[in-house]
């Protein structure tokens, strides 16, 4: 039973979520059905539960919510969980950001630290990328420098979760769909798409049709990566 206390869990309840002692806040519902249907797969693959004290909540519908949705709920949560705390005033839930490594993912990010000083990326906030390294070290700086070293062959490439999958799985879908990406922008082998607004959704309902534990396995270790960062096994 939940407790009558605990606010967190009330506030995630109205916006059609099961808390969780650790929470990624992503910007649309569309990036929190394919972490899901990631996770469920490996379960069924492996038995390995990824969403174990982890859960994944939406700024917005779709991808409505946006960056700026994802900074508002960060707030929010944020100011919950100061008052919600474990026996030893420890909080109860640790509450990050996982932004899409596109300009305004970017910019927000930035935004996010203006709002709040106390705010730290590589800790709250994160930006996706093509590597997302584990670690035993979470000391910001160094988590910075292990980032920054596994990417650098990227840089200035734009990265969202509907790269995450193998080229010849997103081939697939533009072979049925040749008008759903609008542009392609790639660096050493590897591509970024932007899609039009009913390309993307379009290419997450192909995934949920089609895709199996293979072409989800970048999807999984994002999911691993989080949970390192966030201190989970």
């Amino acid at each position: 039973m939940r407790d009558p206390t605990d606010a967190v869990a009330f506030y995630a309840s109205s916006l059609g979520y099961e808390i969780r002692s650790k929470v990624v806040l992503v910007e649309g519902t569309n990036d929190v059905a394919l972490f899901k249907l990631a996770a469920a797969i490996e379960l069924r693959k492996t038995g390995k539960n990824l969403l174990d004290n982890l859960c994944f909540i939406a700024a917005g519908e779709g991808d409505r919510g946006g960056t700026l949705g994802v900074i508002r709920e960060l707030m929010c949560f944020r100011g919950l969980c100061r008052a919600f705390l474990l026996p030893n005033g420890r909080p109860r839930y640790r509450v990050v950001a996982l932004f899409d490594n596109d300009k305004a993912g970017r910019q927000s990010l930035q935004e996010a630290r203006r709002l709040d000083a106390g705010l730290l990326e590589f800790k709250d906030l994160f930006l996706l990328h093509p590597v997302m390294p584990l670690t035993n070290n979470l000391d910001t700086f160094s988590l910075r420098k292990t980032f920054e070293s596994k990417n650098q062959q990227y840089k200035g490439l734009d990265w969202e979760p509907e790269d995450l999958f193998p080229a010849s799985f997103i081939d697939c879908f533009a072979e049925q769909f040749p008008l759903a990406v609008a542009r392609r922008s790639g660096v050493n082998g590897i591509t970024h798409r932007d899609y039009t607004r009913d390309g993307k959704a379009r290419f997450h309902r192909f995934v949920r049709e089609n895709a199996v534990h293979e072409d989800l396995l970048k999807v999984i270790e994002v999911i691993g990566a989080m949970r390192c960062y966030l201190g989970l096994k």
